[in-house]
C-alpha cells in the first residue's frame, strides 16, 4: 500500500471516529459570533439559525432565569426584551472564545461586553459565557447556553 493510500485510509478512520479537524475550533467560534451579532442586532429569526430550535433541546440560564426550548427562550426573554422602551443596547459583543471539541459536542467558554441604557441610565457590564454545541448535518449548532 502506497503512502498516499495509507493516509487517505486514515483520514477516513480518524474522520469516522469524530475526531476535530483543526478548522472546528474556527468554525464553532464563527458560529457563535454568528448568534451575538443576530442578537446585538436584535434579529430573533438569524439568532434562530444558530441554535437547537426544535422541541425543548436549547436551554438557556441567563443569571438565575431558565428557559427551557427555543420558543420559550424567543417568546419569553428575547421578543419581549427587544420590545421594551426601557432598554436598548448599544454594544453587545461576546469575544475570547476557548473551544473544546469532543466527537459531536462542543463547549465554548467566551466574554460577554454590553453597553447598554436602562430606563434613561447609562450602564456598562462585563459578563462571561459558557456554550454547549451539537454537530448537526448543517453544521454546529447551539444547544446550551450559560451566561452571567
Amino acid at each position: 500500500m502506497n503512502t498516499y493510500k495509507i493516509l487517505a485510509a486514515s483520514a477516513v478512520v480518524l474522520f469516522s471516529a469524530g475526531i476535530a479537524s483543526a478548522d472546528e475550533p474556527a468554525d464553532i467560534s464563527a458560529v457563535l459570533e454568528s448568534y451575538s451579532i443576530a442578537l446585538a442586532d436584535e434579529d430573533v429569526m438569524a439568532a434562530q439559525d444558530w441554535v437547537l430550535a426544535e422541541g425543548d433541546v436549547f436551554t438557556i440560564f441567563e443569571g438565575s432565569g431558565v428557559n427551557i426550548g427555543w420558543a420559550d427562550y424567543r417568546d419569553h426573554h428575547l421578543a419581549p426584551e427587544f420590545a421594551s422602551e426601557d432598554v436598548s443596547f448599544q454594544v453587545y459583543d461576546w469575544s475570547g472564545y476557548s473551544v473544546e471539541v469532543d466527537h459531536d459536542l462542543a463547549v465554548a467558554t467566551f466574554d460577554i461586553r454590553m453597553e447598554y441604557t436602562m430606563r434613561g441610565e447609562e450602564r456598562t457590564r462585563d459578563g462571561h459565557g459558557t456554550a454547549v454545541l451539537t454537530r448537526t448535518e448543517a453544521g454546529w449548532r447551539i444547544r446550551h447556553l450559560h451566561t452571567s
